[in-house]
């Protein structure tokens, strides 16, 4: 099959001359055949790869967990926290249903005390745990409880005190501040989406804003190129290599994978350079 290389770009940060990391995607895809705007639909994003259903499923799983890891790059820094919600043995909800109407009257919680506060209204993405027991897999019951990357500037203990039910505690609320050293807030966002019910992936609110997607360059690798990277160690963990494609940023993590449909591709991940000025690349 005849295939061309696309490059797609994820500059994760609330504006794209302040974002300090990105993600670039390197992936061939079918070559147009004269279907061209059929093709150019289905080539939006990066392919699903054939697989069982399972191998699907890991496949969408891993993928949700990047891109939640983009938008959290994206919206938080330092300044803000990751808050932990559980609940009071007495105070547990009988359905995932009545456990996020209790973290919508939390958000309202914040929202009003923000307003009385002056302050702008909070944003967040949060993910809900949830799992009833299993006896013929063994799987134990977890008890729901949130995880959130929060941003809002009210103090730590009046957030935690948001979290009731008319007026009684619902159980534990945790505020810590948000650690970013590199690597850091990705562990953290594989963490949360670890075991998110599938109804409920994860939740954002509406100021959560998308990483800055450049439209995707097409032929700017050639298929002998990302082989050669992805079969040559060396040169795919080059630093110099990738600082010569991405004026500004260095390397961080790459790493290639191989499809029997469609051939290698390749994942990057960068962080703005100390002192970079947000070169453009070549």
């Amino acid at each position: 099959m005849r295939t061309y290389q696309r490059e797609r770009r994820y500059i994760c940060g609330r504006n794209r001359r302040d974002a300090q990391y990105q993600e670039v995607e390197i992936y061939p895809l079918p070559t147009r055949d004269g279907r061209g705007r059929e093709l150019d639909r289905e080539n939006a994003k990066p392919p699903s790869f054939r697989g069982t259903p399972k191998a699907q499923a890991n496949h969408n799983a891993k993928n949700a967990r990047r891109w939640f890891h983009r938008l959290a790059v994206s919206n938080f820094t330092d300044q803000d926290t990751h808050i932990t919600l559980t609940y009071a043995a007495e105070n547990r909800p009988d359905s995932p249903e009545a456990a996020w109407r209790d973290f919508r009257n939390f958000m309202r919680h914040l929202r009003d005390a923000c307003r009385a506060a002056g302050l702008e209204k909070p944003e967040c993405l949060a993910v809900m745990e949830w799992q009833d027991a299993d006896p013929d897999t063994g799987q134990k019951a977890v008890a729901p409880h949130f995880h959130l990357l929060l941003r809002c500037r009210l103090p730590r203990d009046v957030i935690e005190g948001c979290w009731h039910r008319k007026g009684v505690r619902l159980g534990r609320a945790n505020a810590d501040r948000l650690q970013l050293d590199k690597g850091s807030l990705e562990a953290l966002a594989n963490y949360m989406m670890k075991y998110p019910k599938r109804k409920h992936r994860y939740y954002r609110s509406r100021g959560i804003v998308n990483p800055v997607m450049p439209p995707p360059r097409d032929n700017r690798y050639s298929r002998r190129q990302i082989t050669r990277l992805a079969t040559d160690s060396a040169l795919l963990h080059s630093a110099e290599y990738w600082a010569r494609k991405y004026p500004g940023w260095e390397l961080n993590e790459a790493t290639a994978q191989y499809n029997d449909y469609l051939g290698w591709s390749i994942s990057l991940k960068l962080y703005r350079r100390r002192g970079g000025k947000g070169e453009t690349e070549k």
